[in-house]
Order: structure tokens, then C-alpha cells, then sequence
């Protein structure tokens, strides 16, 4: 059997990038630039207000003070929005909002609080020396930077700085369309009343939900009865309008376990089982053009295959520069144990504490036992040759979501 890194290397070289294509930046939350973005021109675009005040020329109010104001004559006044074209002449002020445009001739901005104005006239009431609450153009980003790079995941501050530069449409990625198949005569769906020996189908519910998260878009979901017929037509439908077809079941040598045969019928397999637990039979091949990831039908087998294979997959076809989530170093606060021969993804909570974080298993960890995902933060990776982790050692922890709740990035 392949170690699981080499097995997700194989799965990696097996998918390529997708096409750029062009979105408008509203509908771009959650893509990825296919290129590095240049500022077309600075930001701000001009020197502006930082506050309300009265726009002046620092040599006018470098001397004011609470005891000794100077007297300016206010010539104007200039918003937001406005061309900011009335000058300041020395002696003179010319009244500023927030935002509005420096005018020409003024170098310097003095809050609204200390100032008086009267009868046409402003007393300033404290020094304002040249550039004081005055943003220059250029002062977040100069024109040419380069504010963005290709792989660049799009979230609301990226999506705000593009629009900021006009740069819509932006050059992008698109979600990478899966067809989900979830195989097994025992699956009902969730909304149903199973009979004696039928289950209530939870893989397509996390498989929908995980390619979701991982950036992915579900274009076909079939519930694939153990039939080998039904499993063909529903592959040769998968591979309709689709980049990736994943399955969950039916990839064992059960005697109703028709996947592989299937995929070797329709194209091609190129891996099969790898040394992990839980999740050891998983598929990579390729049906009628299209690659296929082929997963176990155990509910906890879904969801490490789904992290160790399928996510850096479908971030891959996005362009992200990461594949992979992130680790850290934990201490074990239960000892383990297991068989040498396969890598161990033991389910763990994570708990921040002052020498950094405890790791502790979610309960029972056979495959079968959902409960063992909940408030899952992620994985200790349990080694293949290893049969003992005692309590208070070191572990290496794949963060799959950090114990606030966010998602682990990567």
C-alpha cells in the first residue's frame, strides 16, 4: 500500500488548473486570482481629509496655540465628493469634511474641535505644522504595485481593495464543478423513516457540505443503488459537465462493491488503498475524461479521505498557493494505542493552554462513530510504525478548525 503522502501526490499530479475566467468583484467572494493584480493608478487617488476641520497652509498654523490663535479668513467650504477646487491663499482656510479633496494651495488640515469660526473668520487654536491630518495620494498604495498575487484567496478585505482600483471584472478561478455519488442499497435520505436494515444517508449531506467548504461547487448529486447497472449510468452521468467526480462506498471487494469495476470499464484506475485508518480503500481514476476520487462509505472515513485527498485537490484546480492545512505541536493528554503498519488520524479537541496546546481524542475512534467529528478540531497523525502514544507527549496535530470555530486556513 502507498503512504498517504505518497498517494496524495499522485492524486495532485492527476488534476490541473482551471481556466481563468472573468467575474465582476461582487461575485467574486471565495475565488482566487488567476494573476497578480497591478494598481492602475495610487490610493487614495488624491490627498484628502483624514478629518473634519479646516483645510490651512502649515506656515499660517504651525504658531497657534490655545493662548495665542491665529486669525484666518475662511474662503469656502469642500466636501466629500466635491472637485476641492477653491484655493488657499495665504492667510485664508477653507472649511473640509472628511474625505473631501486637499485644495490647492493648502498643506494641512486642523480639526474641527480646535477651531472657532465667527463672522467669516477661523481662530485656530493649536499648531498645525505642514501634512499634519492630510493623506496623501499614494498613501496606502502606490500606482504599479502590486497588490494582489495569482493564488490569492478572494475574502471581503481582497474584494474591497479590487474595487477600490476599478479592477472589476478580476481575473479568477472558477469553483471547480463535482458530481457527488453515494452508493449503497441501505441509504435513505435524511428526511425518511428507514426500514429494518436501511440507514439514514449522512455521506451526501457532508460530502456537499465539505466540497462546499473546501471552495467546490455540487453540480450532480445521485444516491447510486448497489446495482451495477445504476453505478454505470450514474458515472456516465457524473462525467457530464463536470471536473471532478468523488463517490463515497462501494470501492471495498465486497461482492457488491461495483466502483472499481466500473471505473476500470468507463476509463481507468490509478491508485487503490493506502496505509491510513480510518479510510485505507480510496480510488483515484479517471471515468470517460473526467478524474474520480472513490472514497469509503464509513462516515468518518468520508470526511479524513475527503481532508488528506480531495480538499488539496479541489484547492489545486482553484490555484491556491496552499494545499495542505495547517499543523502544530500538541500534548497528548489520553495514551493511545494501536497496530503498526498504517498512519493513524486520530480525531482530537484542542485546547489553548499557557505552553501552548493539549490535544485530547474525541471519544471512540472506530470508523463508524460520527460522534467522535463533533467539536472535532482537527487530527493527531498517530505514525505508521508506531503502536504507543503515551499521555503528556508531543503530537503533531492537523488543524482542521480552530476551537473558536473558524476554519483552519491552507
Amino acid at each position: 500500500m502507498l503512504t498517504v503522502e505518497e498517494a496524495r501526490a499522485r492524486v495532485l499530479e492527476a488534476v490541473d488548473l482551471l481556466e481563468p475566467q472573468d467575474v465582476l468583484v461582487g461575485e467574486a467572494r471565495g475565488l482566487v486570482a488567476a494573476t497578480d493584480v497591478r494598481a492602475p493608478h495610487p490610493l487614495p487617488r488624491f490627498h484628502n481629509s483624514a478629518m473634519d476641520g479646516y483645510a490651512v497652509r502649515g506656515d499660517d498654523a504651525r504658531s497657534a496655540s490655545e493662548t495665542t490663535p491665529v486669525l484666518l479668513q475662511v474662503a469656502g467650504a469642500t466636501r466629500a465628493g466635491d472637485r476641492g477646487d477653491v484655493a488657499v491663499r495665504p492667510g485664508c482656510a477653507v472649511k473640509i469634511m472628511t474625505g473631501a479633496p486637499l485644495p490647492p494651495g493648502a498643506d494641512a488640515v486642523v480639526p474641527v474641535e480646535q477651531t472657532h469660526e465667527s463672522n467669516g473668520l477661523v481662530a485656530v487654536k493649536a499648531s498645525t505644522p505642514t501634512g499634519r491630518n492630510v493623506r496623501p495620494a499614494g498613501d496606502d498604495v502606490e500606482e504599479g504595485d502590486i497588490v494582489l498575487l495569482a493564488g490569492t484567496e478572494l475574502g471581503p478585505g481582497e474584494l474591497a481593495l479590487l474595487a477600490s482600483l476599478g479592477q472589476s471584472p478580476v481575473s479568477v478561478r472558477a469553483a471547480p464543478r463535482v458530481a457527488v455519488l453515494v452508493t449503497g442499497d441501505e441509504l435513505v435520505a435524511p428526511e425518511e423513516m428507514p426500514q429494518a436494515g436501511q440507514i439514514r444517508d449522512s455521506n451526501s449531506v457532508a460530502l456537499v457540505a465539505l466540497v462546499a467548504e473546501a471552495g467546490g461547487r455540487v453540480v450532480g448529486l445521485h444516491r447510486v443503488p448497489d446495482r451495477r447497472s445504476a453505478v454505470v449510468a450514474a458515472f456516465e452521468q457524473a462525467a457530464q459537465g463536470s471536473d471532478l467526480i468523488l463517490s463515497s462506498g462501494g470501492v471495498a471487494v465486497g461482492d457488491y462493491d461495483f466502483v472499481k469495476d466500473v471505473i476500470e470499464e468507463l476509463g481507468r484506475i490509478d491508485l487503490w488503498r493506502v496505509a491510513m485508518q480510518p479510510g485505507k480503500p480510496v480510488v483515484l481514476g479517471s471515468v470517460m475524461g473526467v478524474t474520480f476520487l472513490g472514497l469509503p462509505g464509513n462516515p468518518v472515513s468520508i470526511h479524513v479521505g475527503f481532508e488528506q485527498f480531495v480538499r488539496p485537490v479541489l484547492r489545486k484546480m482553484r490555484g491556491c498557493t496552499t494545499l495542505l492545512r495547517p499543523r502544530i505541536t500538541a500534548e497528548l493528554t489520553e495514551t493511545i494505542e494501536k497496530q503498526p503498519g498504517r498512519l493513524h488520524f486520530v480525531r482530537v479537541r484542542l485546547t489553548p493552554v499557557q505552553r501552548g496546546w493539549q490535544a485530547t481524542p474525541t471519544g471512540r475512534q472506530g470508523s463508524h462513530i460520527q460522534s467522535s467529528l463533533v467539536d472535532c478540531h482537527g487530527v493527531a497523525l498517530f505514525g505508521r510504525n508506531e503502536s504507543l502514544l503515551e499521555a503528556g507527549s508531543q503530537v503533531v496535530v492537523e488543524v482542521w478548525r480552530l476551537p473558536d470555530g473558524e476554519v483552519a486556513g491552507g
